[in-house]
């Protein structure tokens, strides 16, 4: 991972040097293994150089040629298909360049169009000195970070929100210059709900698979990039989905894992354990470490004997992160900057301190997230083609296999979850929480908060959920809560199952047998863990850790001071708030909702101080 910024004035005013030097001191500390910054009348780019794996060994120049600079946080996938289609069209490209490097050729050769060639998580910002453009591009699942602030006379983008913050005419006072609907999302479901929202009015964040491009004294911004819908794969014999997953699986991981050492994030579930085990099977060479959070005494929790199972069949020690003596809201350990904007988790030190721990083994930290949106179950299309096709041996084939499946784990429920957890529209005005402020309220209103449009993909002949679910913002969301600027711990997080090739062969191959039940998950790790992790079914945290604290410490932690109020006035209506916190377990996620002043106060508190 590394992070940039940069400065353009469209007005042709001339960017300062000392501004320059002091937004890439501020960016430093991502990026330790180099650092340079570019400054030519009325644009600068800055860039902050870190060290994750073999094709990162040397910071990479900002110009090849003196006519195109370019600042990236990049990695590539597919870079084989890449280098021969530069080298088709009259470039100069091989698999051992940079992927910078790959990333300038690809837009000598193709201009804009360079990002239908690109693969992989990427974000940068480009000056083409010759055209005067500036173009700059996030990936496709929003994985690498990319805000930017856009105002007459003034554009600055960077991988690292603060760093926009600290540039002198952005206006980023607190609590003045918050963003109300951000702010809203966050008291009432614990997050930013709009894909380019951030928690400053005057910065915004480039949307998954989105170009934006100034030039000519106009702005331009379009998707590149959206859900593959014209797939349709159908083999003979089920071993053949097996064995093309399976490559393209060991591929994802092989392009992820470019490094001598890395950890992992291991739970005794099946979507990183079949992450680990195409780790294993892809890079046998490479040092790879377990890490797993557990918890002893605070909730009940039977991950250190899953995971411990699952590491001892892929052949890898593992480190157990525990969490029972965390406090709530405890301060950050010293050194570590605090979290560019609020997170709601009361025990977010204990999860940013996994992070803390992997970073020790390896910069670079791989994970199976997101197993369950990939694989989700969605069964009706798949036979609906079957009898179109009249296929009727295999759709008594298919409705077996299903039956088998969702009596066995009762999967159809927890596909109901699923539609309850992210299929959620922006708020209503019922479910305004009583401690809101009024006037807060009238402003949200006025706004027009309630009636935001929803953003939706094309829709798919067979996956009507799986494009759906992985467009939400959550994953977004969550992507920049792993990154370093939230957990303060200098490593990369990699998502093997968010591959567009994967994804790609899921969209076009049936869902039965395929995604009962996660069977081809299951069929991947049959012969290489014990049966107990293998044929385990989902199991998700069965509380809320705070649940557990709460039955152990009561909620007096849980009370907002008097002086909460100067800072949280013009959003909430603290007389409102139930003191003590009534909590009730049996409705966590509704009680979760009355922490989230807290929450929001801790980080003005701390950001202000």
């Amino acid at each position: 991972m590394s992070s940039f910024f940069v400065i353009f004035h469209p007005d042709g005013r001339p960017v300062e040097p000392p501004l320059a030097a002091r937004l890439l001191q501020r960016l430093a500390w991502r990026g330790p293994d180099g650092q340079s910054h570019w400054t030519d009348a009325h644009v600068a780019l800055g860039y902050a150089h870190l060290r994750v794996d073999d094709l990162t060994r040397v910071p990479p120049p900002l110009t090849f040629d003196g006519q195109v600079w370019l600042a990236a946080d990049i990695r590539l996938d597919a870079r084989e298909e890449l280098c021969r289609a530069i080298q088709a069209a009259g470039g100069e490209a091989d698999q051992d360049m940079p992927d910078a490097r790959l990333l300038w050729q690809a837009y000598r050769l193709w201009e804009l169009d360079c990002l239908r060639h690109l693969q992989g998580d990427f974000a940068f910002a480009l000056w083409d000195a010759h055209r005067r453009r500036l173009f700059c591009a996030r990936d496709p699942f929003a994985v690498k970070p990319l805000y930017y602030s856009y105002q007459p006379g003034l554009f600055v983008a960077s991988s690292d929100l603060e760093t926009i913050c600290a540039h002198p005419e952005i206006p980023a006072s607190l609590p003045a210059d918050l963003d109300d609907f951000a702010i809203a999302d966050f008291l009432i479901e614990g997050m930013k709900l709009d894909e380019d929202g951030t928690f400053y009015r005057a910065i915004r964040r480039l949307p998954r698979a989105t170009a934006l491009c100034l030039e000519g004294g106009a702005r331009r911004q379009w998707r590149y990039w959206d859900w593959p819908t014209d797939g349709y794969l159908r083999y003979a014999r089920t071993s053949d989905y097996i064995e093309h997953f399976q490559a393209l699986l060991e591929q994802a991981v092989a392009d992820r894992l470019r490094a001598p050492r890395a950890s992992v994030f291991l739970s005794g579930g099946l979507d990183s354990n079949v992450v680990t085990a195409a780790a294993r099977r892809a890079c046998p060479t490479t040092d790879l470490r377990a890490f797993t959070n557990v918890f002893n005494i605070l909730i009940p929790d039977r991950e250190r004997h899953f995971a411990g199972l699952a590491a001892r069949g892929h052949g890898i020690p593992i480190t157990f992160v525990e969490h029972d003596d965390w406090q709530p809201y405890a301060p950050h350990p010293a050194g570590v900057l605090l979290p560019p904007e609020p997170v709601h988790e009361p025990f977010w030190n204990g999860i940013t301190e996994s992070y803390r721990q992997a970073g020790s083994h390896a910069r670079l930290i791989l994970t199976g997230q997101w197993g369950d949106e990939v694989m989700l179950q969605e069964t009706a299309p798949c036979l609906r083609d079957l009898v179109a096709r009249r296929q009727f041996i295999r759709l008594g084939k298919a409705l077996v296999a299903y039956l088998v499946a969702d009596v066995r784990n009762s999967f159809f429920s927890l596909r109901r979850q699923f539609r309850r957890r992210f299929g959620r529209k922006h708020p209503t005005q019922s479910e305004i929480p009583r401690w809101l402020a009024t006037d807060f309220v009238t402003r949200l209103c006025r706004a027009g908060y309630f009636e935001r449009p929803q953003p939706s993909p094309p829709p798919h002949p067979y996956r009507r959920l799986v494009p759906q679910m992985l467009s939400r913002v959550h994953i977004a969301n969550d992507h920049e809560y792993s990154d370093m600027a939230f957990t303060g711990a200098v490593v990369e997080m990699r998502y093997p199952l968010l591959d567009q090739r994967l994804i790609g062969f899921l969209l076009a191959a049936p869902t039965v047998p395929l995604c009962l039940d996660k069977w081809l998950f299951r069929e991947l790790l049959r012969d290489r863990l014990p049966r107990a992790v293998v044929r385990r079914a989902k199991a998700p945290l069965p509380q809320f850790p705070v649940t557990g604290y709460i039955r152990r410490h009561g909620t007096g932690w849980a009370q907002l001071p008097p002086e909460a109020r100067h800072h949280l006035a013009c959003f909430v209506n603290i007389e409102a708030l139930a003191v003590p916190l009534v909590w009730d377990a049996r409705h966590e996620a509704k009680s979760f909702v009355d922490l989230s002043p807290l929450s929001l106060y801790n980080w003005l508190r701390s950001k202000v101080l």
